[in-house]
């Protein structure tokens, strides 16, 4: 006797049969699982050289960081950093820069003594025979009487000449000694009677004037200790 079956639903689902596992499809899985960890293994590859660069590329910056801090101009080192300057400064372990070494040169100034000026000489303006009257102030009278000069070429400390006083109670020579110049047309000379009845020293001083002229004008003092003046103007004659 059969057993009557229920009639089929036509809006059930199918099953499927049941998988069985054959040696293809597992092979497949082992090919799938190895795929995934060789993708994980490259990945993490990647990651760590990308994680090395980035290190690298940090430590880099740093040093060119540090290396320009060190060879730039510093408020407190002074170094200059100009282009061409000598601020940089060497790097670690490395021996820094040598200053060459400079040999002073002695100051020509220092081992040269100055040449002393050289002393003037008699004018050549001044060379001659000069004649005139003078007149001698002093206290109690005037006087007059003739002078007469000669100069010749000489040096300062030098005897250059003579002098003639032709007076009515005496005649009085001496010698001239070039004292000083003072440019081409003054100069001072020591006077040393030699004989007559005269003071024994003086100074003459002459200011060369036109026309062959010279200001004549002595001074000395007396043996009382009175000052003698004495003033003349005196043409040339030789």
């Amino acid at each position: 006797m059969t057993t009557p079956q229920s009639p089929t639903d036509p809006y059930a689902r199918r099953q499927r049969p049941p998988h069985q596992g054959s040696p293809a499809a597992g092979s497949g899985d082992s090919h799938r699982t190895a795929l995934v960890v060789a993708l994980i293994g490259a990945a993490a590859t990647i990651v760590a050289a990308l994680i090395g660069l980035f290190v690298q590329l940090s430590g880099d910056s740093d040093r060119r960081d540090a290396g320009s801090t060190v060879s730039g101009a510093s408020p407190t080192s002074g170094a200059s950093g100009a282009p061409g300057s000598s601020g940089a400064s060497s790097a670690p372990g490395m021996p820094g820069p040598t200053a060459p070494s400079v040999t002073p040169t002695p100051s020509a100034t220092s081992t040269t003594p100055s040449a002393a000026p050289a002393l003037a000489g008699m004018p050549e303006a001044f060379l001659g025979r000069w004649q005139g009257y003078a007149e001698e102030l002093d206290a109690s009278e005037t006087d007059h009487y003739r002078v007469t000069l000669e100069l010749n070429q000489g040096s300062p400390r030098e005897q250059v000449g003579s002098i003639h006083y032709a007076m009515e109670s005496s005649d009085c020579y001496g010698v001239v000694t070039l004292t000083a110049v003072g440019g081409s047309d003054r100069l001072t000379l020591g006077e040393d009677i030699q004989s007559g009845n005269c003071v024994k020293n003086g100074r003459i001083t002459l200011t060369l004037r036109p026309g062959d002229t010279v200001d004549f004008a002595y001074e000395s003092t007396k043996r009382d200790g009175t000052q003698q003046s004495v003033r003349a103007g005196l043409d040339r004659v030789a």
